[in-house]
């Protein structure tokens, strides 16, 4: 096990940005884990039942980014039964602490009612948020509710199309890599 950690802390430290050393960098937490078991890759085999186990104990501890994951294993029925509450319990914990992607996924919840009841104007609540901290999935949330005048938006062709560029920009340079 003590093997498998180093393995995976030198993963980690390529991953951030090289071999600059591991004091450097410190050491790899939790979440660093769970993930390279959630995704695989790079010698590690994908281990979905040891990153739900990696993910639980963090977000328990109070991390929001594992709090995220934790809830979208649960939304995604990932090494888990698939439990839209339990989603929604955690993604409402991890969005409390202004993480935007928990934010947006909570809600896409609200707007389905998947594990909460359906409320239109707590899901615009949340896009607007994540938009505001510039998630490229949430402005073009907006951008289209804008268009259409849906999610509890107002029609306003003018400002969705500012946002739909915005959106658009944002998403190629993650994709870029930028």
């Amino acid at each position: 096990m003590k093997q498998v950690r180093k393995t995976l802390a030198g993963l980690v430290l390529m991953a951030v940005g090289g071999a600059a050393g591991f004091a450097a960098a410190g050491p790899v937490g939790p979440v660093d884990e769970a993930r390279l078991y959630l995704r695989g890759g790079s010698g590690v085999a994908v281990d979905l039942p040891k990153a739900f186990s990696l993910f639980t104990s963090a977000a328990k501890a109070g991390d929001p980014l594992a709090a995220y994951y934790l809830g979208m294993m649960y939304r995604n029925g990932m090494a888990v039964a698939r439990d839209a509450k339990a989603a929604a319990r955690w993604l409402k914990f991890a969005a409390s602490r202004q993480m935007p992607a928990a934010m947006f996924a909570l809600a896409n919840l609200y707007l389905s009612g998947d594990g909460v009841k359906r409320d239109e104007q707590a899901a615009r609540h949340l896009i607007e948020k994540a938009a505001d901290l510039e998630y490229p999935e949430a402005v073009m949330a907006m951008a289209i509710g804008l268009r259409d005048g849906s999610m509890g938006f107002d029609r306003n062709e003018a400002l969705s199309e500012t946002q739909m560029r915005f959106a658009n920009r944002a998403l190629a340079q993650r994709t870029s890599g930028m």
